[in-house]
């Protein structure tokens, strides 16, 4: 399907993509209120969405590498299966979020609240998750080889990062 004009506001994407549209990447959404919108499978590639309101959404297999996320409420989002590569996340709340499977390789975490968020078999190799809260976070058979930590990192209490694969900035 063709791009057509870029998207300026939360309701005008929500508008277009109940009508099918899906691609839009590269669109400013700074601030956008999308809480609880169903957008799975939607391309926001490189978009910048810093301080969107994302709360309960679902972007289940979203597409959304290299998008500016900062400071984002992604709080209790379904994000599973979705593509974060090289997303920028600082700062966002992610808690309770559903990040089963999905892709953070190289994502930009730092100071991210990922307590409570679910990233079984999430990809986070090169991830920065330097001052992040990853307090009862679901690791299982997620994929650290490479994230960075520092001691500003808050992990579960008897989880050493460099079991798993952590590397310390």
């Amino acid at each position: 399907m063709w791009k057509t004009a870029m998207v300026e506001t939360g309701a005008d994407l929500l508008q277009r993509y109940g009508s099918g549209e899906r691609d839009f990447s590269n669109s400013q959404l700074a601030g956008a209120d999308l809480a609880g919108a169903d957008l799975a499978g939607i391309d926001l590639g490189g978009s910048i969405l810093r301080q969107a309101k994302l709360a309960s959404a679902n972007l289940e297999r979203a597409y959304l590498s290299g998008a500016d996320l900062s400071q984002a409420d992604l709080q209790g989002s379904n994000l599973r299966l979705a593509n974060l590569e090289k997303a920028k996340l600082q700062g966002s709340r992610l808690q309770g979020a559903n990040l089963r499977g999905a892709n953070l390789a190289e994502a930009d975490l730092s100071e991210a609240d990922l307590s409570q968020a679910d990233l079984a078999g999430a990809n986070l190799t090169g991830a920065n998750l330097r001052g992040a809260l990853l307090a009862q976070c679901k690791l299982k058979l997620a994929n650290l080889r490479g994230a960075c930590y520092d001691a500003t990192t808050q992990m579960e209490a008897g989880v050493t990062p460099v079991e798993l694969g952590m590397v310390q900035a």
